[in-house]
């Protein structure tokens, strides 16, 4: 029987294992994957969390209104476009109630829809 068993192995031949160049290097600053423990390396370990400032101050959230230009300015661009949340920080409640202000003061003319 052991004869038989070694040319059923001889017939099937073990795949070696090919080995990458990731594999060989001991440093992996270059791979960007999963880490042994399944987790992704942080890109960025010096960027801070932008906090909502109306979440942060109750009362500017309280005043938060379309006759207060000079706060909405900070809001838009020099050409008139709305800052997106990424931008801002602002929160998703913050940032509906921020447009819908800014739309507010275009149709009254405060701000406009667009500079040229």
């Amino acid at each position: 029987m052991s004869e038989e068993n070694n040319d059923i192995q001889q017939d099937y031949p073990v795949k070696e294992k090919i080995y990458n160049k990731r594999d060989e290097d001991d440093d992996d600053k270059n791979f960007r994957g999963k880490d042994g423990e399944g987790k992704y390396p942080k890109k960025n370990a010096k960027y801070k969390r932008k906090v909502c400032k109306f979440c942060a101050d109750k009362t500017l959230a309280a005043t938060l209104d379309y006759k207060r230009v000079d706060m909405i300015e900070r809001f838009i661009t020099n050409r008139g476009k709305i800052l997106p949340r990424r931008i801002t920080g602002t929160c998703a409640k913050h940032q509906r109630q921020l447009v819908r202000e800014i739309k507010k003061a275009r149709s009254i003319s405060l701000l406009p829809f667009r500079v040229i």
